[in-house]
Protein backbone atom coordinates (compact mmCIF):
# COMPACT_ATOMS: atom_id res chain seq x y z
CA UNK A 1 0.00 0.00 0.00
CA UNK A 2 1.05 3.55 -0.71
CA UNK A 3 0.59 5.95 2.22
CA UNK A 4 1.84 9.08 0.39
CA UNK A 5 -0.34 12.16 0.68
CA UNK A 6 -1.40 13.39 -2.81
CA UNK A 7 -3.43 16.38 -1.66
CA UNK A 8 -2.70 19.85 -2.96
CA UNK A 9 -1.54 22.50 -0.55
CA UNK A 10 -4.62 24.68 0.29
CA UNK A 11 -2.50 27.84 -0.05
CA UNK A 12 -1.39 27.10 -3.62
CA UNK A 13 -4.45 28.57 -5.38
CA UNK A 14 -4.74 31.84 -3.37
CA UNK A 15 -1.00 32.52 -3.53
CA UNK A 16 -0.89 31.85 -7.29
CA UNK A 17 -3.93 34.04 -7.89
CA UNK A 18 -2.49 36.87 -5.79
CA UNK A 19 0.90 36.68 -7.49
CA UNK A 20 -0.62 36.72 -10.98
CA UNK A 21 -2.81 39.69 -10.03
CA UNK A 22 0.21 41.63 -8.75
CA UNK A 23 2.22 40.82 -11.88
CA UNK A 24 -0.70 41.88 -14.10
CA UNK A 25 -1.06 45.16 -12.22
CA UNK A 26 2.65 45.95 -12.53
CA UNK A 27 2.70 45.03 -16.23
CA UNK A 28 -0.26 47.35 -16.81
CA UNK A 29 1.55 50.20 -15.08
CA UNK A 30 4.76 49.57 -17.01
CA UNK A 31 3.36 48.90 -20.47
CA UNK A 32 -0.16 50.29 -20.46
CA UNK A 33 -1.19 53.66 -21.86
CA UNK A 34 2.09 54.39 -23.55
CA UNK A 35 1.85 57.01 -26.24
CA UNK A 36 2.59 56.32 -29.88
CA UNK A 37 5.59 58.13 -31.26
CA UNK A 38 4.66 61.13 -33.39
CA UNK A 39 6.31 59.49 -36.40
CA UNK A 40 4.23 56.33 -35.99
CA UNK A 41 1.03 58.40 -35.73
CA UNK A 42 1.98 60.32 -38.90
CA UNK A 43 2.68 57.05 -40.71
CA UNK A 44 -0.81 55.78 -39.84
CA UNK A 45 -2.48 58.98 -41.09
CA UNK A 46 -0.36 59.04 -44.27
CA UNK A 47 -1.24 55.43 -44.97
CA UNK A 48 -4.97 56.10 -44.60
CA UNK A 49 -4.88 59.21 -46.80
CA UNK A 50 -2.70 57.65 -49.49
CA UNK A 51 -5.49 55.17 -50.32
CA UNK A 52 -7.45 58.02 -51.90
CA UNK A 53 -4.69 60.09 -53.48
CA UNK A 54 -1.00 60.79 -53.71
CA UNK A 55 0.56 62.44 -50.66
CA UNK A 56 2.97 65.21 -51.66
CA UNK A 57 3.99 66.40 -48.19
CA UNK A 58 3.30 65.97 -44.51
CA UNK A 59 4.41 67.17 -41.07
CA UNK A 60 3.70 66.49 -37.42
CA UNK A 61 4.54 68.31 -34.19
CA UNK A 62 6.33 65.94 -31.80
CA UNK A 63 4.95 67.70 -28.72
CA UNK A 64 1.73 66.34 -27.27
CA UNK A 65 -1.04 68.85 -26.71
CA UNK A 66 -4.09 68.43 -24.46
CA UNK A 67 -7.25 67.63 -26.39
CA UNK A 68 -10.81 67.54 -25.09
CA UNK A 69 -13.98 66.66 -26.95
CA UNK A 70 -17.00 66.85 -24.65
CA UNK A 71 -16.11 64.80 -21.54
CA UNK A 72 -13.24 62.88 -23.14
CA UNK A 73 -9.75 64.18 -22.40
CA UNK A 74 -6.57 62.89 -24.01
CA UNK A 75 -3.27 64.02 -25.50
CA UNK A 76 -2.87 64.59 -29.20
CA UNK A 77 -0.33 65.34 -31.88
CA UNK A 78 -1.06 68.06 -34.39
CA UNK A 79 0.01 67.74 -37.99
CA UNK A 80 -0.83 68.31 -41.59
CA UNK A 81 -0.49 66.89 -45.05
CA UNK A 82 -0.95 67.77 -48.69
CA UNK A 83 -2.67 65.37 -51.06
CA UNK A 84 -3.38 65.57 -54.76
CA UNK A 85 -7.09 65.59 -55.56
CA UNK A 86 -8.07 65.83 -59.23
CA UNK A 87 -4.50 66.88 -59.95
CA UNK A 88 -4.62 69.80 -57.50
CA UNK A 89 -2.86 69.95 -54.12
CA UNK A 90 -5.23 70.06 -51.14
CA UNK A 91 -3.97 70.83 -47.62
CA UNK A 92 -5.33 69.24 -44.45
CA UNK A 93 -4.61 69.77 -40.77
CA UNK A 94 -5.33 67.03 -38.28
CA UNK A 95 -5.11 66.02 -34.65
CA UNK A 96 -4.40 62.41 -33.81
CA UNK A 97 -4.73 60.68 -30.44
CA UNK A 98 -1.25 60.17 -28.97
CA UNK A 99 -2.28 56.87 -27.31
CA UNK A 100 -4.35 55.15 -29.98
CA UNK A 101 -3.31 56.77 -33.25
CA UNK A 102 -6.97 57.53 -34.01
CA UNK A 103 -7.88 60.61 -35.99
CA UNK A 104 -9.56 63.08 -33.64
CA UNK A 105 -10.02 66.11 -35.85
CA UNK A 106 -9.56 66.87 -39.55
CA UNK A 107 -9.80 70.21 -41.33
CA UNK A 108 -9.52 70.80 -45.04
CA UNK A 109 -7.76 74.11 -45.56
CA UNK A 110 -8.84 76.54 -48.25
CA UNK A 111 -6.28 77.12 -50.98
CA UNK A 112 -5.73 80.81 -51.63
Amino acid sequence: MNDSNNTVNPWLFPVTLGASGAIGFLAGKLFGKRPFSANRALKIIRNDFSREGTITGSWIDHRQIPFQRYAVKTSAYQGGLTRLEDGNPVNYEFKVDAYTGSLLELKRLKND
